[in-house]
């Protein structure tokens, strides 16, 4: 290897690094705009399992009015509905009246699908989407893709911010990455 050749690498690699870093950067900030709002409404909300305090942000905004139904996507199969009512911190009453427990999504794709389907079944044009706010980024892409003809509104969880620990910074880092893929991918499919 020469030295210029060597000296190409370097700089490959500084640009790759530099726009990895910065590519992180605009992701933390985008996903930490996804603050409750707690005026939005919508015919209906959905809350994909996975992070805390996510089901019972949902049940709340289904409590007070938020929406008429609500989604709860990716529901472990052992999870009966009056344990996730109880965590929650809803009624059995809200549960058997508002509710719909979706068992078959394992991941975000899988969340999108089940939810794309709920949506349409029930004729739904807006939709509240409650995540964490790490993972809504990815979650909107996904979902949008799933249903292009349905308005999202995102109201994200906040959870814990990438620099608060070795833990949190990973969990931001492996999202960015399956956020970059995503939205390569769906950058790739409309050209």
């Amino acid at each position: 290897m020469d030295m210029s050749s060597g000296r190409f690498l370097r700089l490959t690699a500084f640009i790759l690094l530099t726009a990895f870093v910065v590519g992180f950067a605009l992701f933390v900030r985008q996903a930490r705009t996804f603050t409750p709002d707690l005026t939005v409404n919508a015919e209906a909300i959905v809350v994909l399992t996975g992070g805390p305090n996510r089901v019972s942000t949902a049940t709340a905004l289904l409590r007070d009015g938020s929406g008429d139904r609500l989604l709860i996507s990716g529901v472990n199969p052992d999870s009966p509905p009056a344990d996730i009512a109880a965590a929650a911190g809803a009624s059995e009453d809200l549960f058997a009246c508002c509710v719909d427990i979706g068992l078959q999504a394992a991941d975000t794709m899988g969340n999108a699908a089940e939810t794309a389907a709920w949506a349409r079944s029930h004729g739904y044009e807006h939709l509240i989407v409650v995540t964490s706010d790490y993972h809504m980024p990815r979650a909107l892409l996904e979902l949008q893709a799933a249903m292009p003809d349905v308005r999202l509104s995102a109201y994200g969880v906040p959870a814990p911010a990438p620099w608060s620990g070795g833990h949190e910074a990973r969990r931001w880092m492996v999202e960015y990455v399956k956020y970059a893929a995503v939205y390569g991918r769906e950058r790739f499919r409309t050209l």
